[in-house]
């Protein structure tokens, strides 16, 4: 299906109801919370309501989402409906996913909606809604967000266009990562002229830190290790945060930090979250390593050169081994 296409479908998807759920993924990245935030705002400014279904660990994009209303996490998807002041029924958007069980709670929705449909960039996503688009080839779903509102003639007001922004320099890792395009720029451009304050999303993304960030980050560097002279491992167990005094989640932002060493090609950052679950987050700076397919593996998923996964009841050295096990198995493959 062409974009073109899919617009078409998008537009009577969206004619043939007033009232819509939307959710981006679990652990929400600025993408997510980005195309989620954009999409709503879209659909209000219709005189349609929207509400979104997010993940609570998302403060730090949260700051786009504004007057778009969220849906309490105390509210089971079977009763979602009760929430619009129309009436009860809705359709089910999922936005940067198009597995239900990636986007948490808000999976049941699946089965609660009359009807259903994802829009997604991500290689390793499956199918589920009754109707899926995907663009491997582009940047972010904020990126085909805003295209497929150029098809459609959806204004992209100033609130709509800081959230497409936030999420296209997310995902393009502040433009510097492989899957910018010329049209990427051309977005971004059209978006600096609505009035998005580029400089501000840029450094608050990539360039602001808190105080226990910074801490986190501190601790991970200390314990990389460069493995095969090209693989970068970092693992952080919950008695190392302890030690710092900060949480596991104070460091989402790490595995792109530690991307910055010169000499790793790979970044494996594996940290443990909770008591019985590990969370590994990869970086690739070469087309020779594929994260996303080893990823998927163990049962995760993401880009080529930015994925994750995550791990229950397993060791931290376990990971770690099985993961250096399947980045080696793939250089191997590639005749490496």
């Amino acid at each position: 299906m062409t974009r073109e296409e899919f617009a078409k479908l998008l537009k009577r998807f969206l004619d043939r109801s007033d009232r819509f759920l939307i959710s981006g993924h679990i652990r929400p990245d600025g993408d997510a919370v980005g195309s989620s935030t954009a999409l709503a705002l879209a659909i209000r400014n219709m005189g349609k309501e929207a509400i979104l279904v997010q993940d609570p660990d998302a403060p730090r994009y949260n700051q786009v989402v504004g007057a778009v209303p969220l849906l309490g996490a105390e509210v089971k998807m079977k009763d979602a409906g009760r929430e619009f002041t129309t009436g009860s029924d809705f359709a089910f958007i999922m936005v940067d996913c198009s597995e239900p069980e990636r986007c948490g709670r808000a999976g049941d929705a699946l089965m609660a909606a009359t009807s259903s449909l994802s829009i997604d960039h991500h290689v390793t996503s499956g199918q589920a809604a009754d109707f899926s688009y995907a663009e491997p080839q582009t940047s972010s779903t904020c990126e085909i967000l805003y295209w497929l509102f150029r098809i459609l003639d959806i204004e992209v007001t100033l609130p709509i266009a800081n959230a497409l922004f936030m999420g296209l320099a997310y995902d393009t890792g502040g433009f510097r990562h492989n899957n910018v395009s010329a049209d990427s720029f051309r977005m971004a451009s059209d978006l600096r002229q609505i009035g998005v304050d580029s400089s501000y999303y840029m450094n608050y993304l990539f360039y602001t830190k808190k105080l226990s960030e910074a801490a986190a980050l501190a601790a991970s560097v200390m314990k990389a290790k460069l493995v095969d002279d090209r693989y970068l491992f970092s693992i952080m167990s919950q008695d190392d945060f302890t030690r710092i005094g900060v949480s596991p989640k104070e460091a989402d932002g790490v595995a792109g930090q530690l991307s910055e060493v010169e000499e790793a090609q790979c970044v494996v950052y594996i940290r443990q979250i909770e008591d019985h679950t590990i969370r590994v987050n990869m970086r690739s700076k070469t087309d020779d390593i594929d994260v996303a397919r080893i990823a998927s593996l163990f049962g995760g998923g993401g880009h080529v050169r930015a994925a994750g996964c995550t791990f229950t009841n397993e060791a931290l050295l376990n990971v770690q081994e099985s993961i250096l096990k399947a980045l080696r198995r793939q250089r191997q493959e590639k005749g490496l």
